[in-house]
């Protein structure tokens, strides 16, 4: 009886560590409003190569705690500059290879540095237009798969600067402290 047990344990056991290992390499960067659907889903909280994915109110609690943490907006300068997450620096990401990318291992590096903080020891959250915009999910995956950053200390915020900015502007509590949480483009609109 435990010998014909063993046989189907042991198949079991083979497909979960084919699972596990495989699947960080079928991820892979998506085109604009291609993320996987069931990444999109609340339920979903981390992505296939690891890294942890927050909403606004994981978003807001991280922003009232301020703890080295390196705010990344991957969206284009105009939308930058009309508003972001308070702190962030902008380093623009499409996909691989794009000529307006200006983030890379070397810019992210250097904003880190500049912000003061430990690579090692920093966490990196990713942002840009809302859960279905591919530039911080992108980054993301090249920063954990390609240039070396733990999975755990890359975060995708999977809803973005414009739904924080809802969040801040539809709650009193939030709204009076805004300065907290967007950047004072941001706060100009509220």
């Amino acid at each position: 009886m435990i010998r014909n047990l063993h046989k189907p344990v042991c198949l079991i056991a083979f497909v979960f560590f084919c699972f596990c290992l495989t699947t960080p390499l079928m991820a892979s960067e998506v085109d604009k409003g291609k993320v996987p659907a069931e990444q999109l889903a609340k339920s979903f909280k981390t992505l296939a190569w690891g890294s942890p994915i927050w909403d606004v109110e994981e978003a807001v609690s991280n922003l009232k705690k301020g703890e080295n943490i390196l705010w990344v907006d991957t969206r284009p300068e105009s939308f930058f500059k009309k508003g972001t997450v308070k702190d962030a620096v902008l380093l623009v990401y499409n996909k691989k290879g794009k000529p307006e990318n200006t983030l890379s291992k070397e810019s992210l590096d250097k904003a880190m540095a500049d912000k003061g903080m430990d690579k090692e020891k920093a966490t990196i959250v990713f942002f840009c237009q809302g859960p279905k915009c591919h530039r911080s999910y992108n980054a993301s995956f090249a920063a954990v798969t390609e240039w070396g950053y733990s999975p755990e200390q890359i975060v995708w915020f999977r809803a973005g600067y414009p739904f924080l900015f809802k969040k801040v502007q539809s709650d009193a509590k939030l709204k009076r402290k805004a300065k907290r949480y967007i950047s004072d483009a941001g706060v100009k609109q509220l």
